[in-house]
């Protein structure tokens, strides 16, 4: 389980650099859960994410960080499906409408969150 955790670490790692070389992929990358249900495969795969990670948080070096992360992946999953596509559709489109420079910033704190996890696990 702790492989999945860096491994995931890993994934943010490189997503968060590509965003922040290219801030206008994460606008694509948005584009891409807007589409029809895909929001709720994002839902679900969020909740995966925070059942994985609060399994795996006890075999890791800093067990809490990793716990933390897992309960907001869980939260995100459950209010994903709770809020409903429209209301989400509305947030996406928010995000979308944002400047390079603030999507640049929050590239960098996923860079950051994802060297850390990886550093927790």
């Amino acid at each position: 389980m702790v492989i999945l955790v860096k491994s995931f670490g890993i994934l943010m790692v490189a997503l968060g650099a590509i965003f922040l070389a290219r801030p206008a992929g994460m606008k694509n990358y948005i584009a891409f859960w807007v589409k029809g249900k895909r929001i709720y495969t994002g839902a679900a795969l969020s909740l995966i994410i925070g059942i994985i990670f609060l399994l795996a948080a006890s075999g890791c070096k800093v067990g809490w960080f990793v716990a933390v992360f897992g309960v907001l992946a869980f939260i995100k999953g459950i209010a994903l499906f709770v809020l409903g596509q429209k209301k989400i559709m509305s947030m996406m489109k928010w995000w979308q409408g944002r400047s390079l420079s603030f999507l640049r910033f929050h590239a960098l704190l996923a860079l950051a969150a994802g060297a850390l996890l990886i550093y927790a696990a």
